[in-house]
């Protein structure tokens, strides 16, 4: 299909208008094999289908490049402000758009007598308009980067330095054991509430999270051969649920002890003993996203509490020594990274996992004399497992917060979204 139109052309001497042959044979918007005309203009499926949508309302976000955006391979639009005003200016007019129109069976005018509801009135899904805060188009919430530099350096720093204090044990697994005894230790004897949560005290869980792992990995031998940056690469990828067993354990320990109750949870805090209620817990976070407390709740897994407190007794009939509890933090830790991260990571992981199962059978047979361990593993096993799924039900959590740009703040480095 092509389209002859004339344009003015100029010479030396004189001008003269020539037929110049254009090919529409390609949508005008996106540049892919075109349908035919629509609204007005030479154009796809899916063009004249956005023109349809957007054209009317022109609720898009605004631009962030000014307006400079491109069309990438396949007619792939870098936003759909650019996209809208390349449909107007390629001649697509609204003028043109039939609303009445109907495909058969349904009656003409059918559309102009929809019942009138909140969501049409609005023109917003019920789920904006109660979950979300007022919608202002021309508002763009401000960008917020939290430099975490210093974090991963002092984590660098950490694992350089290597552990307190030189321990001798059998194998590694069994030096797992001990340091991590040798790091509770450092810890007070007190407890102290721990009732909100806002950005200061986010941050400094995290920081205290990844310093506090990295010190553990340092009393294992393996681990420490590794390359430093692997090394650094690889705990980024494990603070985040070696510190949701660390906590499991506390917590199961606490409740075996009579020191915190149901829907309470134990943690260690920079050395410090603290006990969150989780039903009185306040959280602030102004800081990071203008949504509040209560519209998120519709974000939130109704089963995650019943799920968490399962677990916490599954730990309690557990009751694991400290070498099970070293090998239960290996295996989920490595396990989790290297299938997170693939390539090198998992062929690290698969041998450091390969190693500490073959410790742990030797602590079995020669130490407790227990050749008969398969129960306990398939226990520590299944507690694992809880934990992968609950990490899997967060990342697509977060995965859905993103879709709906519900935090504004962000972190220079990826560090916090391997969960």
């Amino acid at each position: 299909m092509l389209e002859i139109m004339t344009e003015p052309t100029s010479s030396s001497s004189s001008e003269c208008s020539l037929p110049v042959i254009h090919s529409i044979k390609d949508c005008e918007v996106c540049g892919l094999p075109a349908h035919g005309k629509h609204y007005g203009a030479i154009s796809c499926r899916a063009c004249a289908a956005f023109f349809r949508r957007y054209g009317t309302s022109g609720h898009v976000k605004p631009c962030k490049t000014d307006g400079n955006c491109v069309v990438h391979k396949k007619g792939w639009f870098n936003c759909k402000k650019c996209r809208l005003e390349k449909c107007k200016n390629v001649g697509m007019r609204i003028d043109d758009f039939q609303f009445g129109r109907d495909p058969g069976r349904v009656q003409r005018g059918f559309l102009e007598n929809i019942p009138p509801s909140m969501a049409t009135f609005l023109g917003r899904p019920n789920f904006i308009i109660y979950c979300a805060p007022a919608h202002d188009p021309d508002y763009t919430p401000p960008r917020v980067i939290i430099d975490v530099q210093f974090l991963l350096d002092k984590a660098e720093d950490v694992l350089l330095e290597g552990s307190w204090s030189p321990i001798f044990a059998l194998n590694p697994l069994e030096k797992l054991a001990l340091g991590l005894q040798h790091i509770r230790s450092q810890v007070g004897k007190g407890m102290k509430a721990f009732n909100k949560i806002g950005k200061e005290e986010a941050l400094t869980l995290f920081e205290d999270e990844m310093l506090r792992t990295a010190k553990w990995l340092t009393y294992f031998e393996d681990f420490q051969r590794l390359p430093q940056k692997l090394q650094l690469d690889m705990l980024k990828g494990i603070f985040k649920v070696w510190v949701r067993l660390d906590k499991l354990h506390l917590t199961a320990r606490g409740r075996r002890q009579s020191l915190c109750e149901r829907w309470q949870v134990m943690a260690h805090i920079n050395k410090e003993q603290v006990l969150c209620d989780l039903s009185k817990l306040e959280l602030d976070i102004s800081w990071c996203s203008r949504y509040t407390v209560e519209q998120l709740s519709f974000f939130n897994d109704p089963n995650a509490e019943s799920r968490g407190e399962k677990v916490v007794q599954m730990m309690i009939d557990l009751n694991p020594t400290d070498v099970e509890l070293a090998f239960m933090m290996c295996q989920l830790s490595f396990n989790y990274v290297g299938k997170r991260f693939q390539g090198v990571i998992l062929d690290v992981s698969d041998r450091i996992l390969d190693s500490i199962s073959n410790h742990l059978h030797d602590y079995y047979v020669r130490r407790l004399n227990m050749p008969q361990y398969c129960k306990r593993v398939a226990q520590m096993m299944k507690i694992n497992n809880h934990i992968q799924q609950d990490v899997i039900i967060e990342r697509s959590k977060n995965e859905l917060l993103s879709v709906f740009d519900v935090y504004y703040a962000d972190y220079s480095h990826d560090i916090f979204r391997t969960v």
